[in-house]
């Protein structure tokens, strides 16, 4: 064993071929429909849920930015 192992050999991986008994095409295919509509919904849902977060964002700066300006002028005179 280890004079096989000083010459550089190395077992090789099992193969194999696995034939499934039972396979229906058309189940399959509604899999693959209802996973791409199912990863589709949810990136929409990601991209309203970051446009909101997007405008609260933008409403708050501009209160604030409103805030400040309404304290300038309330301490001018």
């Amino acid at each position: 064993m280890r004079l096989r192992s000083m010459f550089g050999f190395r077992p090789s991986h099992k193969k194999f071929e696995y034939q499934p008994r039972y396979w229906d095409p058309e189940k399959e295919e509604k899999e693959k429909r209802r996973r791409s509509i199912q990863f589709q919904s949810i990136g929409k849902s990601k991209r309203k849920s970051q446009n909101r977060s997007i405008l609260i964002y933008a409403a708050a700066l501009f209160a604030l930015v409103f805030m400040i300006f309404r304290l300038e002028a309330c301490t001018r005179f």
